[in-house]
């Protein structure tokens, strides 16, 4: 026995020497694992698809193109102010001619036809829209559509249908769109509705941003 205790005493410096662990050692694997877990899912969200509310064009998804019941697209607004309805008329009238000889208007846009008993005009609009131009090339193509301009008392009546595309005029004639079949969400929407298609989506974009503008400008002409 005095012998065995000898040996325990003469091993202890060696056993004080090593590295103790506890049993909870493995945490430091564990930690590791988490940190890996951790990275994984942060590149898993860096390579997944973007939500659509942070998509570059998200303003363009959803009810921005409005389609009537009969399927046809439409932009149709009513402006308020305190003018009769000839007079309304008549600065509807001095409006339209200055518009129809804005910069980006061909000359085939046109006062086409009045009807002065109803307090109406209607024109006829072929204007070029730009997706992108440097002095290398040009990218566009013309928006035509027909405008019915309609005066009340107190109140104007502006709507855009009939809207078409003539694209890539210059080669072999170019190609023609209806707004029907080319900017509606069944055209230029991706099926999961979270993308613009390449094509189609360039002329929503455009004819989007087109007819608020027009609008926009109609808004402050009635207004002012």
């Amino acid at each position: 026995m005095k012998k065995l205790m000898i040996a325990l005493l003469c091993c202890t410096p060696l056993m004080a020497m090593a590295q103790w662990e506890t049993p909870d050692a493995p945490v430091q694997n564990e930690q590791k694992t988490s940190e890996t877990k951790t990275e994984n899912k942060q590149k898993k969200e860096q390579e997944a698809p973007k939500p659509a509310k942070d998509y570059q064009w998200a303003a363009y998804l959803g009810d921005v193109v409005p389609v009537n019941a009969e399927g046809d697209v439409v932009w149709e607004r009513t402006f308020k102010n305190t003018l009769s309805a000839e007079e309304n008329y008549d600065r509807m009238m001095g409006y339209l001619k200055r518009l129809m000889t804005q910069e980006n208007m061909n000359k085939e846009s046109r006062i086409a036809l009045v009807n002065k008993a109803e307090m109406s005009i209607a024109c006829h609009v072929d204007e070029y829209i730009t997706f992108s131009s440097n002095f290398i090339s040009l990218d566009r193509s013309h928006l035509i559509y027909t405008l019915l301009v309609s005066c009340a008392d107190n109140a104007v009546t502006v709507k855009a249908y009939r809207i078409s595309y003539w694209y890539d005029e210059n080669r072999n004639g170019g190609v023609r769109y209806q707004a029907e079949t080319w900017i509606t969400d069944k055209y230029a929407v991706n099926k999961k509705h979270t993308k613009l298609l390449p094509i189609s989506g360039k002329f929503r974009r455009k004819t989007v941003d087109r007819m608020e503008q027009l609008m926009k400008d109609f808004d402050y002409e009635i207004r002012r």
